[in-house]
């Protein structure tokens, strides 16, 4: 796990829990099928992820199984793959 997955797995606990009210039990935890998080929550997580990262999620992103946004733990290496991306071009 690269070295910056654990904070960037609390941040994601953070903004879920601040701004969207939502207290994740474990990393791992889905989130969908848990009835944490719906698609009107989805797309306010979403511009919460790209205004604190400076990331931008593509529509491609957002498989229609939403594998990437399940639980904080894929969040997060969501969010390191895209930090990567950007850093990579």
């Amino acid at each position: 796990m690269p070295q910056t997955a654990q904070p960037l797995t609390q941040a994601v606990t953070r903004i879920l829990f601040d701004r969207l009210n939502i207290e994740i039990p474990e990393p791992d935890t889905d989130l969908v099928d848990g009835g944490l998080l719906d698609s009107l929550l989805l797309v306010t997580l979403i511009a919460q992820l790209e205004r604190e990262f400076g990331i931008s999620v593509s529509i491609d992103d957002l498989d229609l199984n939403l594998e990437k946004f399940r639980s904080v733990r894929r969040i997060a290496a969501y969010i390191e793959d895209r930090r990567n991306l950007t850093d990579v071009a």
